[in-house]
């Protein structure tokens, strides 16, 4: 009898172990390179390497070239040349394609760096690089002397030379189009035709730039979404605060919550596609305190830039993209709000698991991935099958620093169900199992302060 039971419970664990082994077929993340210093977006050429770029780790700030970071509890942001754009063969081979870009970043951790932030070929091969900012547009000369942050230019990948096609800081400078504090940070930019689309995540903002040589040609602020101050969800404030601006003025368009923090309303957009109906898709990762379920993806008409809100109930997007059926995938950098989980300066004090969410044609949403590897991830790109996203995109080399990873989508389908056979010993492995009887997470809250994110 005892032996019975045993071989029983044995065949349990043995049909137990087999679903366990077709569950783990279901999805495969693996890394495509790591031991990165804030790595961004991305591109492929044609045959297939992967030119990503690095967005560095900043200046230890013994030169001066610093300036207060806004978005960081003012934590200083200095300068130095670190970043950079390197080519990934299929191999794995890692190659520097552009070195000695500049970088700035929060001192002393390199963490949230901007710098190099995007690059992409055009439909005739011609490259193109993105430069972020994350501060005033106006410091960009002095004290940071880092003229080359806050532009687009055209790369000649055959003498690393850059050629400037346009300069989104001193635009914000001289405009400030969406009317609020003056922050530049272009983040990612995507091109249809003879033209770039690219979002700024300091300025709120969307341009449209003419790859011919004409510059700037529009420029439009992404709507703000205004929630009840009274219904966000802040961290708790160190004992005895009584008013945590310190008597500063609020900066233009913020208002103020109960606990007397700043609230921006910006809806800071991250990343943006062309969608196969022509028109182009971003990617939203809302304001301090970062609500969770309230970030949203919006549509973008390409001619005019106007813009409206196809998807909701998000947290925290920082990238999306589409496959050839005209599945949308949505990329969360954290599934709960950033505060959470991670302080300024790169001090975990969470789980910085993040998502991605497939969003069929008919709308309907299937989260594909979450969490297991994928933390703080940012920029989301597909080719030949996966998708491909820049993981820990705001930290640096080290053991939890920077990483390229692809997301296997061929291998996301639902597992089929077990054979019949397999269904049969399982069912009486089962039944044995009842005859003889049966038998039977909260995570600690970061208490940082923050006005507002300028990615990331």
């Amino acid at each position: 009898m005892k032996l019975k039971s045993f071989a029983l419970t044995l065949l349990t664990v043995s049909v137990a172990t087999v679903a366990v082994s077709q569950s783990a077929k279901a999805a495969s993340l693996s890394v495509v390179a790591d031991y990165l210093d804030n790595p961004r977006n991305l591109d492929f050429d044609k045959e297939g390497n992967i030119y990503l770029t690095l967005s560095g780790r900043g200046g230890d700030g013994n030169d001066g070239r610093c300036i207060a970071s806004p978005s960081a509890q003012y934590i200083p942001l200095c300068a130095a040349e670190n970043g950079g754009v390197i080519k990934i063969a299929k191999d794995g081979t890692k190659t520097n394609v552009l070195s000695n870009l500049t970088s700035l970043a929060l001192v002393p951790s390199g963490e949230q760096a901007a710098g190099p932030a995007d690059f992409k070929f055009d439909d005739k091969g011609n490259a193109y690089l993105l430069t972020g900012l994350a501060g005033d547009p106006n410091k960009r000369e002095d004290p940071l002397k880092s003229p080359s942050l806050g532009k687009l230019y055209k790369v000649d990948l055959s003498t690393g030379s850059l050629t400037s096609i346009a300069d989104f800081a001193d635009y914000e400078a001289k405009y400030n189009p969406d009317g609020t504090d003056l922050i530049n940070n272009p983040y990612a930019f995507a091109i249809k035709g003879d033209t770039a689309y690219v979002v700024d995540g300091g300025g709120n903002t969307v341009y449209s730039v003419g790859l011919d040589g004409t510059g700037i040609k529009n420029v439009a602020a992404a709507p703000q979404k205004l929630i009840d101050p009274n219904k966000l969800e802040f961290p708790t404030l160190p004992e005895g605060t009584v008013d945590p601006t310190g008597g500063a003025p609020l900066p233009p368009g913020y208002t103020q919550a109960p606990n007397g923090l700043p609230v921006s309303n910006q809806s800071i957009p991250t990343g943006i596609v062309v969608a196969p109906d022509g028109t182009l898709t971003l990617s939203e990762y809302t304001y301090f305190p970062y609500p969770e379920n309230e970030a949203r993806i919006l549509s973008v008409n390409p001619d005019d830039l106007s813009i409206k809100t196809i998807y909701d109930g998000f947290t925290q997007l920082t990238g999306v993209a589409y496959d050839p059926e005209g599945n949308l995938y949505a990329l969360q950098h954290i599934n709960q709000s950033e505060w959470k989980a991670i302080q300024q300066g790169g001090v975990i004090t969470g789980d910085i698991g993040g998502s991605i969410i497939k969003i069929a044609k008919d709308g309907t949403r299937e989260t594909i991935w979450s969490g297991n590897g994928l933390e703080a991830a940012s920029g989301l790109f597909y080719n030949d099958g996966a998708l491909y996203t820049s993981n820990r995109t705001r930290l640096v080399a080290g053991e939890r620093g920077g990483q390229l990873v692809k997301i296997d989508l061929k291998a996301t389908k639902k597992v089929p169900e077990p054979s019949a056979g397999a269904g049969l010993l399982a069912i009486a492995a089962l039944s044995a199992t009842a005859a003889m009887g049966k038998r039977k997470r909260q995570q600690k809250v970061g208490e940082e302060l923050l006005t507002k994110v300028e990615i990331l």
